[in-house]
Order: C-alpha cells, then sequence, then structure tokens
C-alpha cells in the first residue's frame, strides 16, 4: 500500500464555499492540531459552487491567508483545498487482475496490478482526476479488508475516482502558486465534514451525511466501513433565502435575518397563530411577518432538496448494484444520516430527514478546541484538519501521477 506523505508540524485548510472562505492554521503535537489561527470571509466570485469572477476570488482567498498567517505569526507554505459542486463528479472504477494458479495465494504484486488496473481509465475529455476514495476490495465476490496472502480465483480493486473541470483545477492551483503557497493536496467537501461527525462504528454500521451548503448540498454514503458514493445536488441554502425574499416580497438581507431566527424545516398549524416582528420592538419602520408562511416556504425548500438528495443516492446506488431494488432504510444503513451546513440549524431539521429520508437522522455538530465553532457550518473546515492530520490514509488520495500533470500544466 502506499505510505503516507510526512506530516508537517504546521498544517494549514481552507474551505471555499459559496457564501462564505473558511480557513483554519494548527500546530501539529503527538497527532493532534492545537488551533493558531481561522479565518471567516464572505466568498465573492462563487455562484452555485462554481467560479464566475476570478479576480474577485482570488482577493477573498488572499484576504483569508493574510488572516491566518497575522494571527498565527506563520507563514503558510503549504495548504490542503475543498472540491465540491456541479464541477465536481465521481464514478465508480474497477480494477481486476486473475490470481496464478499455481498456489491461489493474493500476493502484493497481484494488489498493486489490481489497483493499476482501476486507474488506468483516463477521464473524460476536459475533466482531470483529482482523487481515487478507497472502497471494498472484493477476492471471488467477497469483501475483504487486505487481500494479501488469502487464497482465491479473481482479485476485484474498486474506487470512486473523482474529476474535477481541467480549468477549475487550474485556477485553484494557479490562484495558490500566486501566493507563493503549494497546495498539498485536495479533500472532497462531503468527505470532510463526515470526518467531523461520523464515528468508525457509524462508517462500519452504514450512514449518509449531507452537508448543506449556501449554493449546494453534498452528500456522501459510507457503507461497511468504506466510502460507497458521493453526489451533489444545485440547491442550497441560499435557495431558501430567495424564496423567503420572493414570498414576503422583502430584501434578501432581511430574508437571511428571518431564516436565520424564525424558519423551520418543518411547517405546522399553529405556526400561523404566531406573529414576528422583524427588529422586535413593534416601533416605527418594524416589519410584521407571520411565521406560517416563513415555516411554510422554508419547509417546503427543504424537504425538496432531501428529496433531490434521496433520489440522486438511489440513483447512484443502482448504478452500482445494477439488478437490485434498492431501498434506503435503517435495514440498508443502520447508522441513519447526519445533516450538517449551515442549513442544518434550522429548527426541525432532523425530524424532516427523518420523515423525508425514511432514515434516523440528527444534526451533526462537530467537536472542537474552541466552542465557538462547535457549529454544523465549521464541520467541513473541522473535518478538513482531522483529514490532513491523518494525511488522508487512503479513503482520499491523490492519484499517482497527478502532481506531475500539475506540474506540466503550471511549470512549477
Amino acid at each position: 500500500m502506499t505510505k503516507s506523505k510526512s506530516l508537517p508540524s504546521l498544517i494549514a485548510v481552507i474551505d471555499i464555499g459559496t457564501h462564505k472562505t473558511v480557513g483554519l492554521v494548527g500546530q501539529v503535537i503527538d497527532g493532534k492540531a492545537r488551533m493558531l489561527s481561522f479565518s471567516e470571509r464572505r466568498t465573492e466570485g462563487v455562484v452555485k459552487g462554481t467560479v464566475v469572477d476570478l479576480e474577485k476570488l482570488h482577493n477573498c482567498v488572499h484576504e483569508a491567508v493574510n488572516d491566518l498567517e497575522r494571527v498565527a505569526q506563520r507563514g503558510i507554505e503549504e495548504v490542503y483545498l475543498t472540491i465540491a459542486g456541479p464541477s465536481v463528479t465521481g464514478e465508480r472504477v474497477k480494477g481486476f487482475v486473475a490470481v496464478p494458479a499455481h498456489d491461489g495465494k493474493v500476493t502484493i504484486k497481484d494488489f498493486k496490478e489490481a489497483m493499476q488496473s482501476a486507474k488506468r481509465l483516463e477521464p473524460p475529455e476536459g475533466r482531470a482526476t483529482i482523487l481515487y476514495m478507497r472502497q471494498p476490495t472484493m477476492l471471488d465476490g467477497k469483501g475483504v479488508e487486505n487481500p494479501v496472502g488469502l487464497q482465491g480465483k479473481r482479485l476485484e480493486v474498486n474506487f470512486w475516482r473523482v474529476t474535477m473541470e481541467e480549468g477549475n483545477v487550474r485556477f485553484r492551483v494557479k490562484m495558490i502558486n500566486a501566493m507563493s503557497i503549494h497546495v498539498r493536496d485536495f479533500i472532497l467537501a462531503s468527505h470532510a465534514a463526515a470526518c467531523a461527525l461520523i464515528s468508525e462504528a457509524e462508517k462500519l454500521g452504514g450512514v449518509l451525511v449531507i452537508d448543506f451548503g449556501a449554493g449546494t448540498t453534498d452528500w456522501i454514503l459510507y457503507f461497511k466501513g468504506h466510502m460507497l458514493c458521493a453526489g451533489s445536488i444545485p440547491v442550497g441554502g441560499e435557495h431558501l433565502t430567495n424564496d423567503l425574499s420572493v414570498a414576503l416580497r422583502i430584501s434578501r438581507d432581511t430574508a437571511e435575518d428571518l431564516k436565520v431566527r424564525f424558519a423551520s424545516a418543518v411547517h405546522r398549524e399553529n405556526d400561523a397563530n404566531q406573529t414576528i416582528w422583524k427588529d422586535g420592538d413593534k416601533g416605527v419602520g418594524d416589519q410584521q411577518f407571520n411565521r406560517g408562511t416563513i415555516t411554510q416556504v422554508t419547509a417546503l425548500r427543504f424537504q425538496e432538496t432531501l428529496e433531490f438528495v434521496r433520489k440522486d443516492v438511489l440513483h447512484q446506488l443502482e448504478q452500482i448494484f445494477p439488478g437490485h431494488v434498492m431501498k434506503l432504510d435503517q435495514n440498508f444503513l443502520p447508522s441513519g444520516a447526519i445533516l450538517t451546513g449551515g442549513t442544518a440549524n434550522l429548527a426541525d431539521a432532523a425530524e424532516a430527514g427523518t420523515t423525508i429520508l425514511g432514515l434516523p437522522t440528527r444534526v451533526g455538530i462537530p467537536q472542537f478546541e474552541k466552542e465557538a465553532y462547535r457549529k454544523p457550518e465549521y464541520a467541513g473546515v473541522i473535518g478538513m484538519m482531522k483529514a490532513a492530520i491523518e494525511d488522508a490514509p487512503l479513503p482520499v488520495r491523490r492519484p499517482q501521477g497527478v502532481l506531475a500533470w500539475l506540474k506540466d500544466m503550471f511549470r512549477f
């Protein structure tokens, strides 16, 4: 197996989202990180996970880096970046090898050949392979953790290959390099969030993690201890804000404020009996709203988003298990579903998840040394740090040769 790269004592991670860019620098001591600096800035130049203004995004990330370096009083030499959104896609790739008949035992050479076979398939034109995420290895149709030394006839190695538009990769790397910083690795955003939230027992049992961003909602599914599939829906928290703005004929800023304070993922009949005031003082200029209207709008969009995720998950599973009727339930995923990201803060989000997904659902709160950041919206960047400390051991690994590809592309 590939050995982990040597781990630097200083780790920097940056999560570039549609609404905000969050960075974290930690000092690694005995395998754990002590936070040195934290930065949170409003993202400019990104719409629904897609970069639309290179200069604005560059300035935003540069300011975040300056924040991190100033507070940490250390220069950043390399950084981990998340990838997510519509420009990122994933698919299952397989590699096979026939085990030599003389003794029928799998060797390290057999294992390596099967892995290389899985990675030979070129990505579609205009896309670059960024990550190979390890999936179950099969020997004669049965799952095994390490096939070396076991007897069998047919070895199958599976990966979830993550690709991204070459232009998007090119810009991100050049943007960071322009700050005299090296991109150490990319981490799938949904996996990063999961790293901050799920236990090994939940991963082994089977669990679905849904990360609500501002412009997109990303999900990742773990099954029998491995990542099985992932996806992204082009709907996020900003859509709830837009819906409220249109329905109530108010500004986006006012709609965002009402969403944060009064919205819910479930609409109840008695909501219509509640009158709320924007400023709370009922004075001149204060605005009056019916809470029932607010919860009706937000519940509809939130539950619709969950339904989109449910259908996307089932579609992916049907591709992986052709000929099988797939169903999301506790028999398939005993650990249920975990909601995270800013929109998971909505009242009754877990209740809506249980109803729509058909799975026991909870809201994921990341554990962190600073209480102020123990919130769903920070799961991604906190999980990035955890994944980086572990150096993404096999669940997330940059494919062999991609660094050379990037160097050739950007000549750095």
